[in-house]
């Protein structure tokens, strides 16, 4: 169900998001390490829960960018019987398990012809959702956790966030490219001479 690259002007348009620690977390306040110790699809249902915000957010994401991924290192069984539960298994274009995720996105966007510095990953982990990815050129944010904060990264403090960061990427974005442009056309005007500049007209912005 993946879209065709858009002719939209945001800043990021193919968004990947974590699942465990980033779209659902242990309920109250728990270790996940205490599930992983005996890990089961039965105790995954009474062990966690979706974050603040998530369902509303995805509704959010899916008429804001073109492509909505999951990217998880958790078993199929087990994110398979929770997305269920929880209900949002549908709002992603494409679910990918296991495996580097930096290259699991890397070569999603090289089979669709999306270009990296559209695309990026949410998550929780640092060795997993930031290092990796931002290796393999596609830009990364942290979702906010005591145990991620030792990593220096750009961060939200939960999913529900992630829609006005992107509207603020969006606007960084197009300042930069006015920047750019007055730059660009003040370099030309300082090479020229008077009666040259007195024929170029500069827009109103």
């Amino acid at each position: 169900m993946t879209k065709k690259e858009s002719l939209t002007s945001h800043r990021y348009r193919h968004i990947f998001l974590d699942a465990e620690g980033t779209l659902y977390v242990p309920k109250k306040g728990r270790s996940r390490w205490e599930f992983w110790a005996n890990p089961s699809p039965e105790a995954a249902l009474d062990f966690f829960e979706l974050d603040v915000g998530v369902v509303e957010t995805l509704k959010r994401l899916r008429g804001q960018v073109d492509t909505l991924c999951l990217v998880s290192r958790n078993t199929d069984t087990i994110l398979g019987v929770l997305l269920g539960r929880l209900g949002i298994g549908h709002c992603f274009d494409n679910i990918m398990l296991n495996g580097d995720k930096g290259k699991q996105i890397g070569k999603f966007l090289s089979q669709h012809g999306f270009r990296k510095e559209n695309a990026l990953m949410v998550g929780d982990m640092p060795s997993l959702d930031l290092y990796p990815v931002k290796r393999e050129g596609v830009d990364a944010i942290l979702v906010d956790r005591e145990y991620n904060r030792w990593a220096k990264a750009e961060r939200i403090k939960g999913v529900f966030e992630l829609p006005s960061w992107l509207r603020i990427a969006d606007l960084a974005e197009e300042i930069d490219k006015k920047r750019s442009r007055n730059t660009t056309l003040d370099e030309y005007l300082s090479g020229q001479d008077a009666d040259t500049k007195s024929l170029i007209a500069v827009p109103a912005t």
